[in-house]
């Protein structure tokens, strides 16, 4: 079981539905080497991605969650997403790209 840093029950309030689902599978599933944080800053910029899962041998992966239902993403290419929101389209980053961007937002051009 891997541990969440903080404790699911300081941090589970904040998180959404999907958040909180992720956060339990993620300690469920992973071993006992993987280490979890939730919504904690990153690098100089300080952006906060959902999750940040780290493994001493194989790395840092980081996760955004998403709560969108499948017939909202109307649109989805590996730099935004148009979602149907009220019945209208709203453009988003991706999911893909707002984690890299979390993950590159401090690094030297």
């Amino acid at each position: 079981m891997a541990i969440l840093i903080s404790a699911m029950g300081s941090c589970a309030s904040r998180m959404t539905s999907g958040e909180r689902r992720l956060a339990e599978r993620l300690e469920q599933k992973l071993d006992d080497d993987y280490l979890l944080w939730y919504d904690v800053p990153v690098g100089p910029k300080q952006s906060h991605p959902d999750f940040v899962v780290l493994h001493p041998r194989r790395g840092l992966l980081i996760l955004e969650t998403k709560d969108w239902r499948l017939e909202a993403v109307q649109q989805a290419t590996r730099q935004a997403w148009d979602l149907l929101v009220d019945g209208r389209i709203k453009v988003v980053m991706s999911p893909m790209a707002q984690a890299r961007f979390c993950a590159i937002s401090g690094r030297n051009s």
